[in-house]
């Protein structure tokens, strides 16, 4: 079968299976925030202390809520490749969102830059589209763990993950746009791509011990820019049970 294929058949089927491993968020496309004294990182790597370099600017929401969910204020300090900021007491939950902006997909790997920009430096793009990210990190139990921030895209706990029996799974509600997202695939460390109901409703297991990691894409096609194929969601829910 494969003698049959024409050479560009069988490298775009190489290419595809590739990206659908790089494009795992194991693979350092984690978002989270991070203590470290008393600075808080907004991470972008692998949980829980490899940091990758990004634009500050990227960062363009940052919340912070105490165990009392009282929204804290946070002095923010934009530094030469992250963003780090100190709050004004103990946290119980930080968010964070990230607008990454334009990422293309070509026969030489994934490229920060414009459909047009990879083009004019001799790309083939196979896609291009765009990026938002948004977290949240969960420290401690408190009155915000279990409320929806508003964020363009979210995962809320129906129940606190600190208050979970031994093999109690995770309910939650996944958010799009304000409204619940039926039919989007859900994973966690331990339990991958189960499917949010016609409520937006799903059920995840996660460890007794440990960082935890709940994650959601969504795709959002683009019909209006020919130089953007879509727009590309993700969200995670970070959890440190101890």
């Amino acid at each position: 079968m494969l003698s049959k294929l024409t050479k560009n058949s069988v490298f775009m089927l190489v290419f595809v299976f590739i990206a659908s491993f790089l494009d795992r968020p194991a693979f350092g496309h984690y978002l989270w925030i991070a203590q470290e004294g008393e600075n808080y990182i907004v991470g972008r790597g692998i949980i829980p202390d490899k940091f990758y370099p990004y634009n500050p600017d990227a960062v363009t929401f940052i919340k912070a809520f105490d165990a009392e969910g009282t929204d804290i204020p946070v002095n923010r300090v934009n530094d030469k490749e992250r963003v780090f900021f100190r709050a004004g007491g103990s946290l119980s939950l930080a968010a964070v969102l990230c607008d990454w902006g334009d990422r293309v997909n070509t026969t030489r790997g994934r490229k920060l830059m414009t459909r047009r920009e990879a083009e004019q430096q001799g790309f083939k793009v196979l896609e291009s589209f765009l990026s938002t990210q948004t977290s949240k990190t969960l420290f401690e139990d408190g009155a915000a763990v279990c409320r929806y921030l508003g964020m363009k895209f979210e995962l809320v706990p129906i129940k606190s993950p600190f208050k979970l029996g031994p093999g109690e799974p995770l309910e939650l509600k996944l958010m799009y746009d304000g409204a619940p997202l039926k039919n989007a695939a859900v994973s966690s460390d331990i339990d991958t791509d189960t499917k949010t109901d016609e409520n937006g409703m799903v059920r995840i297991a996660i460890s007794k011990t440990g960082w935890n990691v709940i994650m959601a894409k969504h795709i959002v096609p683009s019909l209006n820019d020919g130089d953007v194929d879509y727009h590309q969601f993700m969200t995670f829910l970070v959890i440190k049970v101890k």
